[in-house]
């Protein structure tokens, strides 16, 4: 991304015209290692342009979370070619139902999303940054204001924005990415683009597996195309998730002259385009036989009882030190708010859901004879001294063949758990992850009470 400085003319750097042509004029040097111009204006002030790598930008803003699953993996492409007349590969319904996009400031992201939206839609674009009036083709299009002045706003602040699903708050980089997406993806026209082929890292768990496909399919369909996993991408086989979910296989006419293969996770999977959709899991994405297997167990070990969900995430989650509601809760606290809960509501027992097995005893100490749980396989945060994920432990641990075994077990007893919890009565969780989401979908908005421990005074309801 190219940001504007003040003209140093104690070094000689490549001259460029300031026209409307002046960014992909500049990228084309920038794959040649420059990464600084002099900007010639005619009839305003010369300046120097310089270029950032995105994903290096990101990285280094205080914003963005320090967690390995946002930096071990690029977050926002580079973006050397993009083409702001191929409308049809431009995804502008993410501005559908605003009066008004607020820029904080200008850069190459900023001025070509606002000629972009000048040129093709009644929004009014305003900016805090004079720096756009450098540029003589937007300086008389734009208002210049201190914040935004009409009631439904975009607001696009300099910082990065971390969160994905927000329709009216983004960063610069995050709503050009989420616009110019499709561009990313593939060089094909829109007209032969039938299908997107989504390689998902063997890291991701099956809710995040199903969550993403779902959200990616909901944001594909509005542009008639249809998303299938690359087979053999994930952690689990092919035959696994066919078998226990709704998920379609590769179509047999897929290939290279109709397909965008997208290989780079995080950049399709952390922006707005998919993550603003509504779909996820649901139990309708369930194949009728687990689900019927599941209501029956259900029925049988919590009846008519009054039952306290619990979903305790730890180990790895521990490990990926994520920030805010996404970092697991002290389990003291937990437990304290759980007996708070009991004493109140009189619950019969609590059904905990855990992959943690330090958290599991300590719930088994603290409230015996009432806790019930799944059989599933457990591990401590001690497992994972050299290890980040969950899936690298259970590669380490077995063979091949036990593997594949053990992640079809440990897959049809993780949704049972998420099952159980959304039978529940009331449900709480010791921060944000998939299985609150799965959690909550499973349970169609019908629990009494729930809450979200991390950010208890928020969330309480």
């Amino acid at each position: 991304m190219f940001t504007f400085v003040e003209y140093d003319s104690n070094i000689n750097y490549r001259e460029l015209d300031c026209t409307p042509g002046l960014f992909h004029e500049a990228l084309k040097y920038v794959l040649r290692g420059e990464s600084r111009f002099h900007v010639h204006n005619e009839g305003a002030a010369d300046f120097d342009m310089c270029y950032d790598d995105n994903d290096w930008y990101t990285k280094a803003d205080p914003a963005c979370p320090d967690s390995d699953f946002y930096k071990s993996e690029l977050f926002f492409p580079p973006y050397y070619f993009y083409d702001e007349t191929d409308l049809e590969k431009i995804n502008m319904y993410i501005l559908d139902g605003f009066q008004e996009v607020f820029f904080e400031e200008a850069n190459e992201y900023s001025l070509v999303l606002a000629d972009l939206i000048l040129k093709h839609t009644n929004l009014q674009v305003t900016f805090r940054d004079r720096k756009v009036t450098l540029f003589p083709w937007l300086k008389d299009k734009v208002v210049l204001c201190f914040i935004p002045e009409k009631e439904k706003s975009i607001y696009v602040q300099k910082s990065f924005y971390p969160v994905y699903n927000t329709p009216d708050r983004f960063c610069s980089l995050g709503l050009f990415h989420s616009m110019f997406i499709l561009q990313w993806i593939t060089d094909l026209p829109k007209k032969d683009l039938k299908y997107v082929e989504l390689t998902i890292r063997k890291t991701e768990g099956i809710g995040s597996v199903l969550n993403t496909y779902l959200k990616a399919q909901e944001a594909l369909e509005k542009m008639g195309i249809k998303i299938y996993i690359a087979p053999g991408s994930t952690r689990y086989t092919d035959k696994l998730l066919t078998t226990y979910f709704k998920i379609d296989e590769k179509p047999e006419d897929a290939d290279e002259t109709n397909t965008a293969f997208v290989k780079c996770f995080n950049c399709f999977a952390l922006n707005n385009f998919t993550q603003r959709n509504t779909r996820c899991i649901s139990l309708d994405v369930i194949k009728p036989a687990l689900l019927n297997d599941m209501k029956e167990y259900a029925d049988l070990l919590l009846g008519n009882k009054k039952t306290l969900g619990v979903l305790l995430r730890g180990t790895d989650f521990i490990i990926a030190n994520f920030e805010d509601s996404f970092h697991p809760s002290d389990i003291d606290r937990c437990i304290s708010l759980i007996a708070e809960r009991m004493e109140k509501y009189n619950y019969d027992r609590i059904f905990v859901a855990t992959e943690d097995d330090y958290y599991l005893s300590k719930m088994l100490k603290a409230f015996p004879h009432k806790v019930i749980t799944v059989s599933q396989e457990r591990h401590k945060v001690e497992d994972f001294k050299n290890l980040k994920y969950i899936s690298d432990l259970e590669k380490e641990t077995h063979s091949e063949e036990a593997y594949q075994a053990s992640i079809e077990d440990t897959t049809v007893n993780y949704i049972y758990a998420m099952y159980m919890l959304s039978r529940c009565e009331s449900f709480l969780a010791n921060c944000m992850c998939n299985g609150v989401w799965i959690a909550e979908a499973f349970n169609e908005g019908k629990f009494i009470h729930k809450d979200i421990v991390s950010m208890m005074d928020d969330t309480q309801s």
